[in-house]
């Protein structure tokens, strides 16, 4: 389990993350008023660290990059950090269960850890380098 901070540093929902023998579920709930209503891309990321509140850039770069690789869609990936978009409702709140095989739980609960990244906007899981997902609003360290 990992609080997920907004951007004032306020808990804001919990990430849930549960290994299987072939990847890991990934399951994130957003409370009311967590973020804007609409679409907004979700990646891993390199680093647990979400110390910086509001900017979220200590947690690295996307976990696993590869250079042009970017996106679920994309033929030169996806790469271990890429992840369906997230749905806020009209209230803030949303909520999203996946399973990912690009990643397991000994990759992101390494020495440094990783991070779930809420973006402001969707990704649209094929241009580079995030998919238009912009500024990112939310953070969870995974330890």
């Amino acid at each position: 389990l990992a609080p997920i901070v907004g951007l004032e540093g306020q808990p804001i929902g919990l990430l849930t993350l549960t290994g299987g023998p072939n990847g890991v579920l990934l399951q994130v709930k957003v409370s009311a008023g967590g973020l804007t209503p609409g679409w907004h891309g979700l990646h891993l990321h390199q680093v647990g660290d979400c110390s910086d509140v509001g900017e979220y850039r200590k947690s690295g770069g996307h976990l696993g990059m590869l250079a042009g690789g970017h996106g679920l869609l994309n033929p030169d990936g996806p790469k271990a950090g890429d992840l369906p978009n997230i749905f806020a409702f009209s209230d803030g709140s949303a909520n999203m269960e996946a399973f990912s095989t690009l990643f397991d739980l000994d990759l992101v609960r390494d020495a440094d850890g990783a991070a779930l990244i809420i973006h402001a906007e969707r990704d649209d899981h094929l241009s580079q380098p995030i998919g238009g997902a912009g500024a990112r609003v939310a953070c969870a360290a995974i330890r």
